[in-house]
């Protein structure tokens, strides 16, 4: 296992480009440089599959914290209660809340859905903790090129299709 390898050979992150490397590439880099139980929560963190470690149960805590303040947000828009639609949480966080609320604020739809990503961009980070050199820096990683992965999968003419795919349904009253 060697973090000191793994870590700094990873291209730097950015939400708006493209990543430096595929999550495939990230995958085999990880399965040579990382315990078999390190490297499968990378993978099942970069695919969002379950997994069960603190580091995995941390995040889920905190996307449960982020979609209940989803929720309550759009509540608010639509004058109604957000009570059903919320589910438990071992914690709280202000920090997230506060930017949920300032993406909602965003009139284009794109553009809120952009500003959550930020917000996961941000849990990953607090995450990862202080320590350049910690396995946790590796599993937020994964994070976040599972973020831009999805980001970099949309295109205009396959928003356009799917569009006209959801409005051909022919209305009868």
């Amino acid at each position: 296992m060697s973090l000191l390898y793994l870590i700094p050979s990873l291209p730097m992150l950015s939400l708006d480009a493209a990543p430096g490397i595929t999550p495939a590439k990230f995958i085999e880099a990880c399965r040579e440089q990382l315990s078999a139980g390190d490297a499968a929560l990378a993978e099942a963190l970069l695919y969002g599959r379950p997994a069960v470690h603190p580091f995995a149960a941390a995040l889920q805590d905190k996307e449960t914290i982020l979609r209940n303040a989803v929720a309550r947000a759009r509540a608010r828009l639509s004058g109604t209660d957000a009570a059903r639609w919320t589910r438990p949480a071992e914690g709280c966080d202000g920090q997230i809340e506060t930017e949920v609320e300032d993406a909602f604020l965003e009139s284009d739809p794109l553009a809120r859905e952009k500003a959550l990503d930020k917000v996961r961009w941000l849990i990953a980070d607090d995450l990862q903790g202080p320590d350049p050199l910690s396995v946790k820096v590796v599993f937020a990683y994964a994070v976040k090129l599972a973020l831009i992965t999805r980001w970099t999968g949309f295109s205009a003419e396959q928003g356009r299709q799917t569009f006209e795919a959801l409005t051909r349904v022919p209305l009868t009253l």
